[in-house]
């Protein structure tokens, strides 16, 4: 029996987006009728849904800012891999680039989704502010009500990331201001220069 894909998702209990993303990253092909629209075999999904119920997988995620910390990235992504493969996990690893204020990126969504859905055994990171800079908690919070561990490698402060810091508060600053000043206001300019100044005071201050 073939089944649509919105028939299928509610037999295997997951949203049409998890069914489409299966099928771009080739965890689960559909067949295609000559209009292109996607045909799932019945006694195929309930094979899968068994298969994906009894062995869940490990996602080790990684985050850097910006396009000129891939090198970090792919530190980052080494680390990960090397500890998930001590452990013996069954493990995948998702990437994204961008701020750690940005709850918008294609990786945190994807992550979060497989959470809710309870997908995934656990996730794993090199340090906490990888996942998220402010609001760790809720996503912590999430994975305990789906039974998904969280595992950090390191708890020790990342001082790789202390400018990376600097760049997200800063960014926050100026959204801020912009609001109250307007975004070509030189009192505007003046705030941001000064606690950019107050930033590598801090940070010159901590190197010493």
């Amino acid at each position: 029996m073939k089944l649509p894909i919105r028939e299928a998702s509610k037999l295997i209990g997951v949203a049409v987006s998890t069914m489409r993303r299966w099928e771009s990253e080739g965890r689960l092909i559909p067949e295609r009728t000559e209009g292109g629209h996607r045909r799932y075999d019945r006694e195929a999904l309930l094979n899968f849904k068994y298969h994906k119920e009894n062995v869940k997988l490990t996602v080790g995620y990684c985050r850097v800012s910006s396009s000129d910390q891939r090198e970090d990235l792919s530190r980052q992504v080494k680390t990960v891999s090397d500890y998930c493969a001590a452990k013996g996990y069954q493990f995948k690893i998702t990437q994204d680039l961008g701020s750690g204020l940005n709850y918008n990126k294609k990786g945190l969504k994807e992550l979060i989704e497989s959470i809710c859905h309870k997908e995934i055994e656990r996730v794993v990171i090199n340090y906490k502010d990888r996942l998220i800079r402010f609001g760790y908690e809720i996503i912590e919070q999430l994975c305990f009500i789906n039974d998904v561990d969280i595992e950090i490698i390191n708890y020790s402060e990342d001082k790789n990331y202390e400018e990376e810091l600097v760049e997200d508060v800063l960014s926050v600053i100026t959204v801020f201001s912009a609001r109250l000043y307007g975004s070509r206001s030189h009192k505007l300019k003046n705030i941001i220069e000064t606690n950019k100044e107050l930033f590598k005071e801090d940070i010159l201050e901590e190197a010493q």
